[in-house]
């Protein structure tokens, strides 16, 4: 009976400290988490309107859902990082670089939710190719490969 009671007021104490660390970590990501949210929503705007635009069945609460899943999972990966990034001495700012991961995703996203309708093909790998040789010269034909027009 009293390793039980012990038990409970481990986990009695340990929850508030948990608690009140895991506020006073993501205190400075509030206006990143904002953004992060914003950016969600925006890719929801822009799905549901290519949607729209394409003459597909647009149910709203499939829409939601999806989204509501993205946010759940996008802020359960940055409050781990925030934590590995507490844990790491704050220092590498690795939670910050999170956030930008998180709406650089969501950017891609948007942008290929916009191009679709109007029968364009967003070409990430292209854009992150051209992206890596710009630090040497890059040839026209290589940027002409980031947005291609679809075959119908």
């Amino acid at each position: 009976m009293e390793e039980k009671s012990f038990h409970q007021a481990v986990a009695g104490l340990f929850g508030p400290i948990a608690g009140s660390f895991v506020m006073d970590s993501l205190q400075l990501m509030i206006p990143w988490l904002i953004a992060m949210f914003c950016v969600v929503v925006c890719d929801l705007a822009t799905g549901v309107r290519k949607s729209l635009l394409m003459k597909e069945h647009v149910r709203f609460s499939r829409a939601w859902r999806a989204t509501m899943g993205k946010m759940v999972t996008y802020f359960s990966f940055v409050v781990m990082v925030v934590m590995v990034n507490k844990a790491a001495g704050g220092s590498f700012h690795i939670d910050t670089y999170a956030c930008l991961f998180v709406c650089f995703i969501e950017g891609c996203s948007i942008i290929s939710n916009i191009l679709k309708p109007k029968g364009y093909n967003f070409n990430l790998a292209a854009a992150i190719g051209v992206f890596a040789k710009k630090v040497f010269s890059v040839e026209k034909e290589d940027v002409n490969d980031i947005i291609n027009k679809e075959e119908k």
